[in-house]
């Protein structure tokens, strides 16, 4: 079912291109992810299109080793967000360290250059968005980058595992930005299928999970990605062995539909 549904995603994507439409609801595998090497960076090219309320989005995945440095230097919004070892992130002056499972919100026009942190190997998550600044009393006046470690999240038990709030704010170009940890027992399911104006993307940290998308299942292990376009029912449970621990990323800009 898995190669059945990227093989056609590939070609509704292609078809899609010459029309701009908006990216449709879609499951990136990571086994199934292809890799292309610049030297010792290896790099996973997820999305880079259009969605309903984001002029581009795009999710790179990057693996660095040794003393490999990449330079960011970017005109928009975007997130770092470490899936093994630690980054070493330099930002003007200052340099800052990111833990595995950390995340940091850049803000646009700031340079980042990031090297491996202690280990020789790491991986992380580079996504960022194109979309119009926002006006009024919800722009935030402080545009400095913030760094979310992951061993200072408070955690939150329930009775299907637990959850990390990372955070809820507005941001240059974005209404909100809500971004939280979710932990799912063996077995356990977050929530019913529904639906929602805000989109989201799902990013696997640990375990196997089935997500479901307009009635089809999907399963999908750690490192895969969801992305969830306004609307679309979908709903989400661990099919894995042991627990199952996944980011939630959901924004609202001016064009959400209330």
């Amino acid at each position: 079912m898995k190669k059945l549904f990227f093989c056609i995603f590939i070609l509704v994507l292609n078809a899609g291109y010459a029309q701009h439409l908006p990216h449709p609801s879609a499951v990136f595998e990571w086994e199934m992810l292809p890799v292309s090497l610049d030297g010792a960076v290896e790099e996973r090219k997820l999305i880079d299109w259009p969605t309903e309320t984001l002029d581009n989005f795009r999710i790179i995945h990057y693996t660095l080793q040794g003393s490999q440095t990449m330079d960011l230097h970017s005109e928009e919004e975007r997130l770092v967000l470490v899936t093994n070892g630690a980054l070493s992130l330099k930002m003007a002056e200052e340099e800052t360290a990111l833990a595995q499972r950390s995340v940091g919100w850049i803000p646009a026009h700031k340079p980042i250059s990031i090297t491996v942190g202690n280990d020789n190997k790491a991986s992380f998550f580079f996504i960022e968005w194109d979309s119009e600044l926002v006006d009024g009393e919800l722009r935030p006046i402080d545009t400095n980058p913030v760094l979310f470690d992951y061993s200072e999240m408070e955690y939150k038990e329930n009775s299907k595992g637990g959850r990390r709030a990372v955070m809820q704010a507005p941001t240059q170009t974005l209404r909100e930005l809500e971004m939280h940890i979710t932990t799912l027992k063996e077995g356990e399911k977050s929530h019913d299928p529904h639906v929602h104006a805000d989109e989201e993307i799902i990013l696997v940290l640990q375990g196997e999970v089935e997500e479901m998308i307009n009635g089809t299942p999907y399963r999908l292990g750690a490192g895969s990605v969801i992305y969830l376009a306004a609307f679309d029912p979908h709903g989400i449970r661990n099919a894995g062995k042991g627990s199952c621990e996944y980011y939630a990323i959901r924004w609202i800009t001016e064009k959400t539909e209330k």
